[in-house]
Order: C-alpha cells, then sequence, then structure tokens
C-alpha cells in the first residue's frame, strides 16, 4: 500500500527520541532536522521486513545525503541477535514497548509491517508505504520527495 502525501498533509515535523540497539546514546530526530530521512519500521518475525533490508542498506550506502532509520518492534535482546546475523550499516533504533502510538504518527494506524515513512528535510512526512519496498520505490519516492521539497523558481512577475 502505497501512501503519498499532498501539500499541507503531515505538514507539522515529526520527531522522536529512541535508543539505539547498540547501546549507544539515543537518537533525537530532531537533530537531522537539515536532512531528508527514511524510517523503517520493522520486526524480527515479519519476512518481508527481513527481505527488504539488504536493499535498504544499499540504498542508505548509496544516498549520504539522508539518514536511513531502522526502528524495530522486537524485544531488545531479540533484535540484538538478529541484527548480529543480519548486520546493516544504517542507524537501528528500539521502539517503545508499544508501538501503536508512534506508528500512527508515521501514518499506519493498522500497526502492519514493514512500514516506511520518507521524511522530507524539516520532517514532514513526504510518503509512506506499508509492505515490502524495493530499490525502484525508494528512488522514485525520494526523487519525488527531493523535488516536491525544492524553492519554487521565480519566473520574475
Amino acid at each position: 500500500m502505497l501512501a503519498v502525501l499532498s501539500a499541507g498533509v503531515a505538514a507539522e515535523p515529526i520527531d522522536f527520541e529512541l535508543p539505539r540497539i547498540d547501546g549507544r546514546a539515543f537518537l533525537q530526530l530532531s537533530a537531522y532536522r537539515h536532512r531528508p530521512v527514511i524510517v523503517n519500521f520493522w520486526d524480527t518475525d515479519c519476512p518481508p521486513c527481513v527481505r527488504e533490508m539488504p536493499v535498504l542498506d544499499r540504498f542508505a550506502s548509496a544516498h549520504p545525503e539522508l539518514l536511513m532509520v531502522g526502528v524495530t518492534v522486537s524485544p531488545k535482546s531479540q533484535a540484538r541477535d538478529f541484527l548480529d546475523v543480519h548486520p546493516v550499516a544504517y542507524v537501528q533504533l528500539l521502539g517503545p514497548a508499544e508501538p501503536r502510538g508512534l506508528l500512527r504518527r508515521f501514518g499506519d494506524p493498522a500497526g502492519a509491517l514493514p512500514h516506511t515513512v520518507v521524511l522530507r528535510s524539516g520532517h514532514s512526512i513526504c510518503a509512506t508505504h506499508t509492505g515490502e519496498v524495493d530499490q525502484q520505490w525508494l528512488e522514485t519516492t525520494l526523487q519525488r520527495c527531493l523535488v516536491a521539497a525544492a524553492p519554487q523558481a521565480s519566473n520574475g512577475k
């Protein structure tokens, strides 16, 4: 399911502060407000979540201008064990014990996984996708969101 939001929808910046799975400091999303962000909600017991992780990892490596963030809804020890076997280079965070409120804020009222959200610089939602993403969706959506966020040129009138 793809939802691309029109201008004016979800215009309020979204923020959160969540712990990193690796035990380092918390990540405050607003600290990266100047960068576009892709947030991917996942679970270790979700086959489409697992299949898309290498795609997200390659995409993050190819696009250093954005911040890629994974947010797991799995218990911390389960997520750590999973990432030890299936490592990714992008930031991994531990979602709250009850993730439905956070998922709702990111356009997923049903709490279905995987759920991916593209935030423009400034962190308003540009697009959401519930279900497995692929390279084409990521490229097309990021381009659309970056173009939509770019200032319009004046025509001199």
